[in-house]
């Protein structure tokens, strides 16, 4: 997986707007960056790669959308969406896939034929979802939505002259500090989830909520620093954690199908083969459920939301928060 393009031409201290522009324009240029790589099916990182790109692109379409006229960039949202799921059809395979092949190398050699059907549909779902993808990622297709995202970046972020005087246009840097702090407050509150371990949607909510504020931290490092780094890697651990107990639990609900459908059928060697297939997946999940239980709990322990709140205050004078909350209400160069 590829790292995030340094934003460049970035003034943290100059209007929102011309940040948001270039936020924007540099991260979709991203995205189609790899859609060569996306579509060679013989590396599964180029799809992973794209899909990444794509999270960071809609993470900051989320992070600006108080700042910017949302109608312009309609249309393209949903083409992003459907690009971004098409991609996560496709890697989720791929990681199911290399997860239970290296799986099937524990199991017992008596359920090794049985198993690697199980993988053979996997594949098969994989190859469906390549087919629905690759017309999706055809040059000409993304070459359309680049005119349409670029003219619609610029309706989005276009500044309106006022008559009469108003508030000052909030700075990228005001505007990074109120994204930060929304995302971690956000991020606290998915957090409940974690304590209800078998609320497989809230943990996939955290999960999320500690991919936004990472991806936030990351889009406006350059503005804070160094000082705020270790909370994106400290968030980006809790995300990990989480996401391999999402997977987990995906895998558990497929392999649970089988089971029940392979009891119709009354396949005796396939059920026992699953049967030990979903006792590994349970044992999975819980240790990879107790690493995100370690992740946050350390979080809490060394207080790293109120550190990071520290930071964010520290770096501004004082009218600052009150500025930015008042221009993130009033959103002052639409």
């Amino acid at each position: 997986m590829a790292k995030a393009k340094r934003i460049k031409g970035i003034n943290c201290k100059a209007s929102a707007s011309h940040g948001v522009k270039l936020v924007l324009l540099t991260r979709f240029e991203e995205l189609v960056g790899f859609q060569e790589a996306a579509l060679n099916w013989t590396d599964p990182e180029g799809v992973h790669s794209m899909r990444v790109a794509s999270r960071r692109l809609r993470s900051a379409l989320r992070d600006f959308a108080p700042y910017v006229r949302k109608r312009p960039l309609a249309s393209v949202l949903k083409q992003l969406r459907r690009i971004a799921d098409s991609l996560g059809e496709v890697r989720d395979q791929d990681v199911a896939i290399m997860a239970l092949e290296k799986m099937v190398t524990h199991a017992p050699a008596d359920f090794a034929s049985a198993l690697q059907q199980f993988i053979a549909g996997k594949r098969e779902l994989r190859d469906r979802s390549r087919e629905a993808l690759q017309p999706i990622l055809e040059k000409t297709a993304l070459s359309e939505l680049e005119a349409d995202f670029i003219v619609g970046v610029a309706a989005a972020t276009a500044v309106r002259v006022q008559r009469t005087q108003t508030t000052p246009e909030v700075s990228f840097l005001m505007m990074s500090q109120a994204v930060i702090q929304e995302r971690l407050r956000e991020f606290e509150k998915l957090s409940n989830g974690l304590f209800q371990p078998f609320e497989i949607e809230n943990l996939h909510e955290m999960r999320i909520g500690a991919k936004r504020l990472r991806y936030a931290i990351e889009l406006f490092q350059q503005c804070w620093g160094r000082s705020i780094a270790s909370y994106a890697k400290r968030a980006a651990r809790i995300q990990t954690a989480l996401g391999d107990v999402h997977d987990c639990d995906v895998w558990i609900e497929s392999v649970g199908k089988q089971i029940l459908q392979a009891r119709k059928t009354r396949e005796n060697d396939q059920i026992t083969a699953l049967m030990w297939l979903l006792s590994h997946l349970v044992k999975l999940r819980t240790k990879h459920l107790r690493a995100a239980f370690t992740r946050w709990r350390e979080w809490e322990l060394q207080d790293a939301s109120g550190k990071l709140r520290a930071v964010l205050q520290k770096e501004l004078p004082e009218k600052g928060t009150k500025d930015t909350q008042t221009n993130q209400e009033r959103a002052s160069f639409l």
